[in-house]
């Protein structure tokens, strides 16, 4: 089974829609509601943090103005690009939850038990 593929029919899914819709992804062909398996986001997760640290070791030795700054930058930018290009070529795809259907809100009976309403018998 390929990467990004449907559980049901097997239609690939693109990696940019995998990658930025990654709890909601609808299949183009079936229409079946899914979202990136937990294993995938992981190891992407892990190798964000691992590109950061490596990022980190390389520029804390900075000795300019910004030095305290720049390695929390360039930290941040490593883990927000290294992480979601490895999404992309990791993301496997199972079923995603059902989505719960909304109930609708209560409303006050005519007997009159609710806040502010005072029914007869205890004066």
């Amino acid at each position: 089974m390929a990467v990004r593929a449907c559980p049901h029919c097997k239609t690939e899914i693109p990696a940019p829609e995998a990658a930025a819709r990654s709890n909601d992804i609808v299949c183009p062909k079936c229409g079946t509601r899914l979202e990136i398996a937990s294993g995938s986001r992981t190891i992407s997760t892990i190798a964000g943090l691992a590109a950061g640290a490596i990022v980190w070791r390389i520029s804390a030795d900075s000795t300019t103005d910004l030095g305290s700054v720049l390695p929390t930058l360039y930290v941040f930018l490593a883990f927000g690009i290294v992480s979601p290009l490895v999404l992309m070529f990791t993301a496997n795809l199972r079923n995603a939850p059902a989505i719960p259907a909304p109930e609708p809100a209560h409303t006050s009976s005519s007997a009159g038990h609710g806040a502010g309403s005072h029914g007869g018998g205890h004066h």
